[in-house]
Parts: structure tokens; sequence; C-alpha cells
């Protein structure tokens, strides 16, 4: 985590990616305590009141927001969002201004990015914002051109080209119309290793924020459901689930008129 010199610009909003989970929370807490920090000097501090404080973990100003739902549900919601957005104009309690954590934010669904990508474009000088998550590839690429990019320990390789191909190759099958050549798609990758599973979920969550961000075609409706699926599949690949599986809810359509609950009780 870098420390702020004096008379170094802090921006209003970073993306702190971070694969070890109690890294991510130490910085995250260092990053908002640089941002509150009403030192001349170096910061954090640690010595002013509000430095103290967001330290302690009782800064009035420090709002945190984290995923609601299960383990197998769990997510940032828009409404969870539009709360922030509520309140992001009023002014602080006692800080220069609000800091605002969400709190494994590669977890928060399109819906709750796009509103948010608003209040990113048009921060009001109140409020300050960090995205602190484990995987960058599963915030949107407006969401993330919109904040400094702070990566400690995660892998900054780009997406392998073969994981690429593969990707468009599951996209043409899944706008296709056709179920066989979905599920015949979905059936030979079944004996993939569980590295290149990880990197295909990386490189469609690419091309679901690109056609979003207007750059395809694959319709919007799409690529939320299909961003929502690959959500599961991850959840699945960390429990370990067998790739027979998490392929089959894969092959499965993918669109504004599935109900996801029925879909998972006929896989």
């Amino acid at each position: 985590m870098p420390v702020f010199q004096p008379n170094t610009a802090i921006s209003h909003a970073y993306a702190l990616i971070c694969a070890d989970e109690a890294q991510r929370a130490r910085e995250t807490t260092e990053l908002a305590a640089a941002m509150l920090c009403t030192s001349d000097g170096v910061r954090p501090c640690r010595v002013c009141r509000d430095c103290k404080k967001v330290f302690r973990g009782v800064h009035p100003d420090v709002i945190c927001t984290d995923p609601t739902g299960n383990a197998k549900t769990a997510a940032i919601k828009v409404d969870q969002v539009r709360e922030i957005i509520a309140t992001a104009h009023l002014v602080p309690s006692e800080g220069k201004s609000k800091v605002y954590v969400l709190r494994s934010a590669d977890k928060m669904n399109p819906q709750a990015q796009n509103a948010l990508l608003k209040l990113l474009e048009e921060p009001p000088s109140s409020a300050c914002f960090i995205l602190a998550a484990e995987n960058a590839a599963a915030l949107l690429p407006t969401v993330r051109s919109r904040c400094e990019l702070l990566q400690q320990n995660a892998e900054a390789s780009p997406i392998p080209e073969a994981a690429l191909t593969q990707a468009h190759a599951y996209i043409a099958a899944l706008s296709s119309g056709s179920r066989a050549r979905l599920v015949r798609w979905c059936n030979d990758r079944e004996k993939d290793d569980y590295d290149a599973v990880r990197a295909l979920f990386d490189a469609l969550r690419q091309l679901c924020a690109a056609s979003l961000a207007g750059e395809s075609t694959l319709p919007d409706e799409t690529a939320y459901a299909l961003l929502e699926r690959l959500d599961q599949c991850q959840l699945y690949l960390k429990a370990n689930v067998g790739l027979k599986h998490i392929f089959g809810l894969l092959s499965l359509p993918c669109g504004p008129g599935d109900d996801e609950t029925e879909l998972r009780k006929s896989h």
C-alpha cells in the first residue's frame, strides 16, 4: 500500500485488489485513514484524531457495505448502492469527507455496478470510495476506469489467448439458440483443468463487460444473466464442485426469460 507524501493528491476512488482477505482488510483500513488524515505530512499519520478513529474502527465517516445473502447468493445489490447514493451528498459527521468502503466489491452485481458508475463519474466533494476486491475482472471496465487501481498480490497477467478463444466460442454457442450446440460445447470442456476454467470465467466476464459497454452485440439482458450465472459457477469452483456439474449449469439457457431457481431444480 503506498504511503501518501505531503502535497500528494489522493484520488476520490480506489479499486484495491488483493487476493488475501486479511491483507485486503488491513490495506483498506490504511487507505481509509489516509483519505481522512488531517496531517500536513505523510498520510496516514496514525496520530491525528481521524486516523486513530479509523484504526479503532469507530470513525462515523467510514461507511462499509458488505454482500448480503447466504454463502451461495452473497452479493452487493442495487438497493445497497442506492443507499450510498442517497447519503453521498450529505455533510460528513466529523471528517473532511465520507469514505464508502465496498468490501468484496467483486460480488457487486452488474445492476449495482451500473448504479454506482454515475456516482464515480460525478462524485460529490463530500465522498470518497474504496472498492476492495479479490478479482479485478469481476468489476466492469467502466467502473475500474474511474478508480485508481491499487493491486497487491493479485494476478496481474492478461487473460490467456486460449481462454479468450474458448470464451468467444461459448458466446457463439449461447447466442446460436441451439441447445444441442451449447451442450456439446460444455461437454467438451468437462475434462479441462480448474486453472483453465478459472481463466475461461475471467474471459467471459471480460466479454460481458465489453458487451455492456457497447463494444459487442450480445444483448444486455443476456450479459447480465450470464454474469449472474458465472457468480454461481465461481461459488461451485471454490467449493470444489465437479466440472461436470459446473458446465451442466453453463449449458442451460441464459436470458431474461429464464428463472434461475427453476434452472437449478432442473439441473
